[in-house]
């Protein structure tokens, strides 16, 4: 029988520290360079491998060297891989972006623990997706990755969806890439709170065109996926 969304996502605890949620194990095997020790640093610096959603059953998350760049959900091992190539590639790539607009290196940071966090939330929707018993998909990820982002790390949202943007058209940033696919994702993490995310539109990271209706967008996604299951501790 398959878990009722309302019990899988978006329940979050009224503990605010910084441990991990019970259901959730995370893990940093040993990097093979100095270059995947490097993203081992980021990533475990980062803090964005954390979540307070209440997860049906245990989920493992493991960082660790692989043969390609690239971020999976193991359905039947219940366990996501970060890979060390992958974050290496988001970091280069990040920082090559930044370097051109001359940004500092406050809002490079913002912006590398922005996509790590919005990595490891897409991974966590495709969990969610296929212990639910859905179809998987990127676009599904991605619904439950805005809603988990934006209850789960409201002050990395801004962050995530310029991240997105940024990235966007950039091939090879594995579940990164994609301009619709970042529009999208924009348009949902603004529509969640249009007055709090304001600089989403402001960035022109969702459609001018198509701000206005974001928050309808959001809300028929909440709907969808489970429109009670929105459950923020004080």
């Amino acid at each position: 029988m398959p878990h009722p969304v309302i019990a899988l996502i978006l329940s979050v605890t009224s503990t605010l520290g910084t441990a991990p949620s019970p259901g959730l194990s995370v893990s940093y095997e040993n990097p093979g360079s100095p270059r995947a020790e490097q993203a081992r640093r980021l990533l475990k610096d980062s803090d964005a491998l954390k979540t307070k959603i209440k997860l049906p059953e245990e989920i493992k998350v493991v960082a660790r060297d692989c043969d390609s760049p690239s971020a999976t959900w193991d359905h039947d091992k219940r366990e996501i891989t970060i890979c060390y190539s992958l974050v290496s590639e988001i970091r280069s790539t990040v920082k090559g972006i930044s370097q051109t607009e001359e940004s500092d290196e406050k809002a490079t940071k913002a912006r590398l623990n922005g996509a790590l966090t919005m990595l490891f939330h897409h991974e966590l929707g495709h969990a969610l997706t296929t212990l639910d018993g859905m179809t998987d998909s990127h676009a599904q990820a991605d619904q439950f990755a805005a809603l988990t982002l934006a209850a789960d790390r409201p002050k990395r949202v801004v962050a995530a969806a310029e991240a997105r943007h940024l990235l966007a058209g950039h091939a090879g940033i594995d579940h990164l890439s994609g301009m619709e696919e970042s529009a999208t994702f924009a348009c949902l993490l603004y529509g969640s709170d249009p007055a709090k995310y304001g600089r989403i539109a402001q960035g022109g990271w969702v459609p001018a065109d198509r701000a206005p209706s974001c928050a309808g967008e959001y809300n028929r996604v909440k709907s969808a996926i489970g429109d009670k299951a929105v459950k923020v501790g004080t």
